[in-house]
């Protein structure tokens, strides 16, 4: 299937009509189309999808509503046509599909999809078909369930990581997208097929037991195990439900989440930001604290400073006093030396008479001494009353008070500049955050937190009742065989059906296991040799391929490499989807929107060099952050067709240009 032209009307930001030419070469078969982010690269893949199959898709491939679609600047004018036309090519046959909605005509401004009536028409080589035939004759050409292979956008490549995970529920939807794609469930609803009828096989057969005495119970317990088997299905009907719209729910609150992402983070900012002002308050309320602590004693470095020198005329003093209490003593000890003289003049050395002459020397020196003495007067208790003043004094000790307070001062200065720095900062983000329900953002974030919680409970119910589910499943084909080993049942029409269709069963789920078995070896091959053409580490022997048709790189070892990079879960994805579009029963165009905005230059520049080859059309909606047309177009040049520029009229209004 080739797509010659595509035109839109009024859809999102295409107002007005708007029509865009594929290219039809066979080897010049690359479109480009260049738009910055929030121009339309989105929309104009939505565009293409929403003709085919009548969704457009936004975020967690949630249908998007007909009145998001319908261009805000026509709709302000009351205009609430909006279409989509897809002219192509298919086993030479000529295709044009055309859908449109409108709004109702007793319906002055829609609210809802129930507003709008949709007309779909398809001709075939020129003759109209029936309108009740055209979404069969569209699926028979590309079905619906394989478009994620060829409509899809660089987020989507992301999801492929999934399969690596066993058991993952992402993985498994995905798995069961590409089994579609590559036609495995047609097995697949022939078994399922025989096993309603083995259903109904065995309750005829329990039915005919009833009727033989020695098989009564085996009838009994057969009705038993259905009676169990159908609560089992409602629950797991009821679960898969509540499942389905816990997700519904968690993907809302992600989506209303997403939309106030930065506010949620500046949200996150104020609450760190408030722990840390409340800190530094905290911090600041001890330091006075301890300060006022300080101050109680700070007199005393004060007094301090004034009792040192009074201390010290105290001690002068004192040394004095007793420097003249120890000159006291010494004159008295001579002059009593001196009065022994006179009064006995005989030397003590040599016991002779001391001469008169001598005698009025010693007089003389008497005299002096004893006026002397009379000079050096002190009191005992002075130098008692001086100490005691000194001790009092040297009581009152400095522990650097006044410096602790100084340091403290200092370092309250610093706490209240960060301080008003916060404060200063919270300001800001409480002004920019104006006008939100932050707190409503919070209780959002908990209460998805809740209805994850949940999810994972029902999940866990869901494998229980699965388990339980097999359990009976065995039980009633136990009982099946145990009927038929009696002689007069095993040949009832009953029991020969029940054989019949447990073997074709058990025939469609070998083949569908080796049908499986078949198909990932093909996509193991083929996406082994789209990656020797797209990594630019050469030593890789390929890829190896999972029960989840999830890809694994190996290295030159044959050892499954543990760690990869962005860029390479990009490479492996784009490898799988070039595996699947060559193993696929369905052939399309492939159109990708963003897919290169993980890759270095040079996996780039291999990247555009294969593309071209993935398909008979290759349309790359991309910016030119992605494919640099001054650097990268020389790649593959030679295969590109025609080139689209999505140009910005306003802020709702985009319009595609031809580059010449």
């Amino acid at each position: 299937m080739k797509i010659a032209e595509l035109t839109i009307t009024n859809f999102m930001p295409y107002k007005d009509e708007q029509r865009v030419i594929f290219p039809q070469h066979e080897t010049q078969n690359v479109m480009l189309v260049f738009g910055d982010n929030m121009r339309g690269k989105t929309s104009f893949l939505n565009a293409i999808r929403w003709c085919f199959y009548g969704v457009a898709v936004g975020r967690h491939l949630r249908a998007i509503p007909r009145l998001n679609l319908v261009n805000v600047d026509a709709a302000e004018e009351n205009d609430w046509t909006m279409s989509a036309a897809i002219k192509f090519t298919h086993d030479s046959n000529e295709y044009e599909l055309r859908r449109q909605i409108t709004k109702k005509d007793h319906i002055a401004t829609p609210k809802s999809d129930a507003d709008f009536d949709e007309v779909i028409g398809l001709r075939i080589n020129g003759d109209a078909q029936p309108g009740d035939t055209i979404i069969n004759e569209v699926n028979s050409i590309v079905p619906e369930e394989i478009s994620r292979f060829f409509l899809f956008d660089g987020e989507l490549l992301q999801e492929y990581e999934n399969l690596l995970i066993n058991e993952s529920e992402q993985g498994e939807k995905i798995k069961e997208h590409i089994e579609q794609a590559l036609g495995v469930p047609a097995l697949i609803h022939a078994r399922d097929e025989f096993g309603v009828l083995l259903i109904e096989a065995r309750r005829a057969q329990a039915k005919d037991a009833k009727k033989n005495n020695e098989l009564k119970s085996y009838s009994e317990q057969h009705r038993q195990l259905e009676i169990r088997y159908a609560s089992l299905q409602k629950d797991l009907v009821d679960l898969r439900v509540q499942e389905t719209d816990l997700t519904k729910k968690i993907d809302d609150i992600d989506d209303e989440l997403n939309n106030t992402e930065a506010v949620q983070r500046k949200k996150i900012e104020i609450e760190k930001l408030k722990s840390e002002r409340n800190s530094y308050e905290q911090r600041i309320s001890e330091l006075i604290n301890e300060e006022r602590s300080l101050l109680k004693n700070a007199w005393i470095d004060v007094l301090h400073d004034v009792i040192s020198p009074l201390v010290n005329k105290l001690k002068e003093q004192r040394d004095a006093l007793q420097d003249a209490a120890s000159n006291r003593a010494v004159l008295e000890s001579k002059i009593k030396d001196l009065i022994n003289s006179l009064d006995n003049p005989t030397c003590p050395t040599c016991h002779q008479s001391i001469p008169e002459s001598n005698l009025a020397d010693i007089r003389q020196q008497l005299s002096l001494l004893q006026a002397e003495l009379e000079l050096t007067e002190y009191r005992a208790e002075d130098i008692s009353s001086i100490n005691m003043r000194i001790d009092k004094l040297l009581q009152i000790t400095s522990q650097n008070e006044c410096e602790r307070i100084v340091g403290i001062n200092s370092r309250q200065r610093k706490l209240q500049v960060n301080l008003i720095g916060v404060e200063t900062k919270l300001d800001e983000l409480d002004e920019e955050i104006r006008g939100y329900d932050t707190d409503m953002i919070m209780r959002q974030r908990e209460k998805r937190d809740r209805l994850i919680a949940q999810k994972s409970r029902v999940t866990e119910d869901i494998e229980k009742r699965k388990i339980e589910v097999d359990k009976n499943v065995k039980e009633q084909d136990h009982i099946a065989t145990l009927i038929s080993r009696n002689e007069q049942a095993k040949n009832q029409l009953s029991s020969i059906r029940v054989k019949i269709y447990h073997e074709l069963e058990s025939v469609f789920s070998a083949s569908i296991d080796a049908l499986r078995d078949s198909l990932r070896a093909d996509v193991e091959s083929y996406a082994s040799n789209a990656f020797s053409e797209l990594t630019t580490e050469k030593t890789y022997k390929g890829l190896r391929i999972n029960n989840n048709y999830g890809l694994s790189i190996i290295d030159h070892e044959g050892r499954v490499l543990k760690e990869r990079s962005a860029g390479a879960e990009q490479i492996v994805a784009l490898s799988l989807i070039d595996g699947l579009n060559k193993t696929a029963r369905k052939s399309a165009p492939i159109i990708m929107d963003t897919p290169l905005g993980r890759l270095d230059p040079t996996h780039r520049s291999n990247v555009l060099k294969y593309l071209p080859q993935m398909a008979e059309q290759v349309v790359l909606l991309v910016h030119e952050g992605e494919i640099d047309p001054s650097n990268d177009i020389h790649n593959f040049a030679d295969r590109i067709g025609v080139r689209y520029r999505i140009e910005r009229i306003s802020s709702t209004e985009s319009r595609i240009e031809k580059v010449v």
